[in-house]
């Protein structure tokens, strides 16, 4: 029995214990009050921060506990508050958001030269770089990311979410009848969409790969690979292309797919190009972009790498043979009417403009008036999980995410959609399962879905609230809607704990036994 379900330790006793636990590790944290200081009276915008801040540093050893705690006070969660809904949207470090607020400060204080002002005040936490519209704080930020992530400079866009970059991506390729795309079942809607708009005005054609719903651990790598290269070696048309369009991490149930090997395959294989959802891989996987072999990566910001909202990182290959053909997907440098054809008519590359005299994602990074400030706070985040270690954070994430895998299968059999598989190259911070009789059967869908969305409401509204969500979705591809329901469970290295999982678990548990519907059987 975990300690926080023995009798006797309630919400007071877990709340004391994460607060004492970080109070132990010798770190306190920045404050609210120091963090938000007004200025003398007097000066520019009184009452508001106007003094750049970096990430906290943290005097632990790494691989104890007391480290995580350190990590943990870097965000503004309460300690009765339970967020294990990372999949959906993370939590800014507080220090990110007080410098989300001087940046606005101060572009709204100079809006011609705020950030050579920025500069000129902190030099080594905004740096600046020349370029071809004057000094660029982006470029240096650019660079930052493509060098964690295994990228060029010129590969990398900080974009505003999955979704917008999946929008280019699709706008910017010259789709033809004929083509191919070969997804999932299991993907979110900003594939869905632009998938559905390349068949309806293009006349793609689209392959579908059903996902099992059950991910036993006996499935392979190879295994999956081959679920691909089954439908990448049917005959295309003359001149036609294909692509392989698909989830590194599928949203509904948390498993990772195997990029490098899908990807690889494709192109060497089939001569195919390669779109990839990364909306859970910044912050949490230690993506190396190159090495994956994709042509195409969109990921969000504000998920796992807590950077707010309205961010992401949108990478565009653009080194090695075979480039993906592309214009943009942005018409706000796309041409003008005093040039016909526009140079980016028809271009089979991504490449630098010689017209327009930009690199490859200037072009891409500049679509009008787009939100600095957000995107400068969503790097300094990235800088504080660069400091605490990428891989550090994927391997603590991943053991708390198989600590309550461990805990599911103990106490109900099959329970888990996704199941703890030998080989790493599944792992992610999501757990999804359903613990319920008849998880397979269509026909009780919809009461264990009623039945798990009030559980959910429960959880939030208790103290400590715990902050959890479901997903749906079909079971073959022939189903004419949803037909499989799971609690998912977001296991973050930045602010989840093991303390926190036991109660959680506690608590869920007893909801689920207080249900009316029949559970799955206890081992």
């Amino acid at each position: 029995m975990e300690e926080s379900e023995k009798k006797g330790f309630g919400r007071r006793d877990f709340l004391k214990g994460v607060g004492s636990a970080a109070l132990a590790a010798g770190f306190i944290g920045l404050q609210k009050g120091e963090a938000l200081a007004a200025k003398p009276a007097g000066t520019p915008n009184n009452g508001l921060p106007t003094t750049l801040q970096t990430y906290p540093t943290i005097n632990a050893n790494p691989n104890s506990e007391g480290y995580w705690n350190q990590v943990r006070k870097a965000f503004t969660l309460p300690n009765n508050y339970i967020h294990m809904n990372t999949g959906t949207t993370g939590s800014q470090p507080l220090f990110s958001q007080v410098n989300l607020a001087v940046y606005n400060n101060y572009k709204s204080a100079d809006p011609k030269d705020w950030q050579t002002n920025l500069n000129a005040d902190f030099p080594s936490l905004f740096p600046l770089e020349s370029s071809i519209l004057g000094p660029s704080a982006i470029g240096p930020r650019q660079a930052a990311i493509a060098a964690a992530y295994g990228a060029n400079k010129d590969e990398i866009v900080l974009s505003y979410n999955t979704t917008d970059a999946c929008n280019l991506i699709f706008a910017g390729t010259p789709w033809k009848e004929g083509d191919r795309i070969i997804t999932t079942t299991m993907e979110h809607n900003a594939f869905i969409g632009p998938i559905a708009w390349a068949r309806d005005y293009h006349k793609v054609e689209i392959v579908v790969i059903d996902i099992p719903s059950n991910f036993d651990a006996s499935i392979t790598v190879p295994q999956v690979v081959s679920w691909f290269e089954t439908e990448l070696a049917r005959p295309l048309p003359a001149g036609a292309k294909q692509y392989v369009v698909f989830s590194e991490i599928f949203y509904k149930n948390g498993v990772r797919m195997p990029v490098k090997e899908i990807c690889t395959s494709a192109r060497d294989n089939f001569g195919a190009y390669s779109i990839v959802d990364s909306a859970h891989a910044w912050g949490m996987l230690p993506v190396n972009c190159h090495e994956y072999g994709a042509d195409f990566i969109a990921g969000a910001g504000h998920k796992w790498l807590c950077g707010g909202p309205g961010t992401g990182i949108f990478y565009i290959r653009n080194s090695g043979a075979n480039l993906p053909p592309f214009a943009m997907g942005n018409f706000f440098l796309y041409g003008d009417q005093f040039k016909d054809p526009s140079y980016s008519y028809n271009t089979r590359e991504w490449k630098f403009n010689p017209y327009l005299l930009t690199p490859p994602n200037l072009a891409v990074q500049l679509r009008g008036e787009y939100n600095t400030p957000a995107l400068f706070a969503m790097c300094d985040s990235f800088s504080f999980f660069k400091y605490v270690g990428l891989q550090n954070i994927y391997d603590r994430g991943v053991a708390l995410g198989n600590y309550l895998k461990d805990k599911i299968a103990a106490r109900w059999r099959g329970a888990l959609w996704v199941e703890k598989n030998t080989d790493p190259a599944f792992a992610t911070f999501l757990t999804s399962f359903n613990p319920f009789q008849g998880k397979n059967d269509s026909a009780k869908y919809g009461a264990m879905n009623a039945e798990i969305s009030a559980i959910l409401r429960v959880l939030a509204a208790e103290d400590p609230k715990i902050y959890l969500r479901s997903t749906t979705w079909r079971d073959k591809k022939t189903d004419s809607a949803d037909n499989r329901v799971g609690f998912r469970i977001s296991t973050h290295a930045m602010y989840n704990n093991y303390a926190e999982i036991d109660w959680m678990f506690a608590r869920l548990v007893a909801q689920i036994d207080a249900s009316k519907l029949q559970q799955l059987p206890r081992l």
